[in-house]
């Protein structure tokens, strides 16, 4: 009688488990990635100049295929992070345009796609530019950004401008 009565009350544990595992709800997004300015600091060099920049972002996904691998590093697949800088001069905002065009401040998200069957992705992305390199080519000290990613699938994600910051 004890048995039928410990299996019973076994069968009712592993059931309730079943039906509560199954109810548990992934988070779904879009399949094209979504992002969000989160915040952007700096750091001083010596001489007290703004000689880093850490942008940050959020993102989601519903497929999961943001990044490249090491290999994937032909173009469409050169980079999948794509930076704009602005300057505002008289009230107006300019895009920086760099004489030497080999100097941009794009990048490559490696891959984020997670394991398992739910490859919906959601979290932030610190990406590390180098002010120091714009600072000759300046006119201000107040500057945006205009940035949006790709995933693998090359869908585009929404362009996002930040708010204008002060960089000494």
């Amino acid at each position: 009688m004890n048995n039928r009565i410990v299996n019973i009350s076994l069968v009712i544990i592993i059931s309730g488990l079943i039906i509560f595992s199954s109810c548990a709800k992934f988070e779904e997004y879009p399949v094209i990635p979504q992002i969000e300015f989160v915040s952007f600091a700096t750091l001083l060099n010596s001489q007290q100049n703004d000689s880093l920049g850490y942008l940050t972002i959020s993102y989601t996904d519903g497929d999961g295929n943001i990044g490249l691998t090491s290999e994937e590093n032909t173009p469409p697949y050169q980079y999948n992070f794509f930076l704009d800088i602005y300057e505002i001069i008289n009230g107006v905002q300019q895009k920086i345009i760099f004489p030497d065009t080999s100097i941009n401040f794009n990048s490559r998200i490696p891959i984020l796609t997670p394991e398992g069957v739910n490859k919906s992705i959601k979290g932030e992305i610190e990406m590390e530019l180098e002010l120091f390199i714009m600072s000759p080519f300046l006119a201000t000290d107040t500057i945006s950004f205009e940035l949006y990613i790709l995933d693998r699938a090359l869908n585009k994600s929404n362009v996002v401008h930040t708010p204008d910051f002060i960089i000494r």
